[in-house]
């Protein structure tokens, strides 16, 4: 049978820009929690160093696709889930290690029809003691702070980290995805968590599963502060009301990429997406941050 047609219970896909040797070895390690009928989608996201050479040749059940022109992580996510067929979705990134027997707690996690993400304990690669247990807002910008322990049992969280996240792929329909207005790189993560639980998914914390992640000193490819403040202020013109939208405007303005980053928003789809999403959701960001205590 080839590989084309055969069944595929569980595909994860993993977006890379010039991920070096760490893309093979993240590959590695997932095709060994996979079972036979598993695959891996590598975006290969614009990348010029040739990490994603062979891969698609010299694996099996591996699929390498590369994009005309450089994406981003939510639209060559989006375009991955669509290469992809399996039932279950997992979406990595280039640069981590999972823990063996990683597949079997997240997919009894999404056997919860009310479950709309299920991930790890993320940790520091090399630095095993450096844990976050989803995350949180932790003041009006937006910025972020990490959970910590809250019990061996799978629980709901306000965020995880788009480092490793699974999801059936019904809800990911459900959901349309990942924001494809997000530009390259920054909150789309806690941007796909919120957008869950308004439609009334829960995103659950799964302590059996632990996740090395590369955390970098600096990116090896250049990172716009432009683009990563525009998806800041597009989650919150999506989805908050005005007097919280306000609070993080005031919180940002200070910031020297603050004007690019409004413009970059004004030319979007920002409010006309922001209509779709009201149209549906079951709850609102007050909900959210209460249901939490968040500082946001």
């Amino acid at each position: 049978m080839s590989l084309s047609s055969r069944s595929v219970s569980v595909s994860v896909v993993v977006v890379s820009h010039n991920e070096g040797d760490h893309l093979r070895r993240t590959v590695d390690c997932l095709l060994a929690g996979l079972p036979p009928d598993g695959e891996v989608v590598v975006i290969d996201d614009g990348s010029t160093d040739g990490s994603a050479a062979g891969l698609d040749s010299g694996y099996l059940g591996v699929t390498v696709v590369r994009p005309e022109a450089r994406l981003g992580i939510s639209a060559a996510r989006n375009l991955g889930a669509a290469q992809a067929r399996g039932d279950v979705l997992i979406f990595s990134d280039a640069h981590v290690t999972a823990s063996p027997g990683w597949l079997e707690p997240l997919s009894d996690a999404l056997a919860r029809p009310d479950v709309g993400v299920a991930g790890p304990i993320v940790s520091a690669l090399g630095e095993p003691e450096a844990r976050g247990h989803g995350f949180q807002w932790c003041d009006a910008a937006l910025n972020v702070e990490w959970l910590p322990w809250q019990g061996a049992e799978p629980h709901p969280v306000p965020m995880m980290a788009g480092c490793f996240l699974a999801m059936r792929r019904d809800v990911f329909a459900a959901v349309g995805g990942f924001d494809p207005g997000m530009v390259l790189y920054g909150a789309e993560d806690a941007e796909i968590c919120l957008h869950l639980w308004t439609l009334g998914y829960e995103c659950i914390l799964v302590p059996d599963v632990t996740v090395d992640h590369l955390f970098r000193a600096a990116h090896p490819y250049a990172v716009s502060w432009d683009a990563m403040l525009h998806n800041v202020l597009r989650v919150a013109v999506v989805h908050f009301g005005p007097e919280r939208t306000q609070r993080v405007v005031r919180a940002l303005t200070g910031n020297d990429a603050f004007p690019a980053a409004f413009a970059l928003l004004a030319a979007s789809n920002a409010w006309e997406r922001r209509s779709t999403v009201r149209a549906a959701r079951r709850f609102d960001d007050d909900w959210f941050c209460e249901r939490f205590g968040m500082a946001c």
